[in-house]
């Protein structure tokens, strides 16, 4: 089967276009690719390498840090902002490099980068005396929101599955990790149970589903995941 492919931006279609949905540059006859090479998301080119990316969000963050600390110490020495706004520019600096290295792999990167803001998240808790709404909150809905994703990219990607099937059993983790903290009453008489509730609700669900639907192959896909 014959697949179009525009040759400016490396998105490739299925079906007989003219115009490119992507960036809209006319598409001429010949730009085809053929069905082994059909890939479910758009290989578009970069022009930045890592190294100027890594120059330039380095040079940035030091420079901001700078700045945030000066501000700080000559017109609010009595508020002690330095420190939170710091570890900011560090996460930043650390989703943006991480989602760089990580571009070719989308959903190696959307895992990577939850990872990272749920621990900033526990970590700018903890530094700003702890009210428990990393746990309370960004836990259970980035774990249930990553389950959905998963899942889904399990349908929709099905050359991928080992992969996503993997992914998402990380995402069920933090879902497991939600409901023990239930269990324990970490959220009794708070918001932050509905959310719990919620979360785990979804994440028990697609599990199921997972079981039911896919059986044999979901635990075979899964099995030769952990083996790659």
């Amino acid at each position: 089967m014959q697949r179009q492919r525009c040759s400016s931006c490396g998105v490739k279609l299925t079906g007989e276009r003219r115009v490119c949905p992507l960036c809209g540059r006319k598409l001429e006859d010949g730009e085809h690719v053929t069905e082994e090479s059909y890939e479910i998301f758009p290989q578009v080119p970069v022009k930045f390498t890592y190294d100027l990316i890594f120059k330039i969000t380095t040079f940035v963050g030091i420079l901001a840090i700078i700045i945030i600390n000066i501000i700080n110490y000559v017109f609010i020495p009595h508020l002690a902002i330095y420190l939170p706004l710091t570890l900011g520019v560090i996460c930043g600096w650390t989703i943006i490099n991480v989602g760089f290295v990580q571009r070719k792999n989308i959903p190696k990167n959307i895992m990577y980068e939850a990872v990272i803001g749920v621990l900033v998240c526990i970590l700018w808790d903890n530094a700003t005396s702890w009210r428990g709404w990393s746990i309370g909150y960004v836990l259970p809905v980035v774990s249930a929101t990553l389950c959905v994703f998963y899942f889904v990219m399990g349908i929709a990607d099905i050359r991928r599955l080992a992969t996503h099937t993997g992914y998402f059993m990380i995402s069920v983790i933090g879902i497991a990790v939600t409901a023990v903290l239930m269990y324990l009453g970490f959220f009794e008489g708070t918001v932050a149970q509905y959310f719990a509730v919620i979360s785990v609700g979804i994440g028990l669900t697609l599990l199921i589903a997972q079981i039911v639907f896919r059986g044999r192959s979901f635990f075979s896909e899964l099995h030769r995941w952990i083996h790659m």
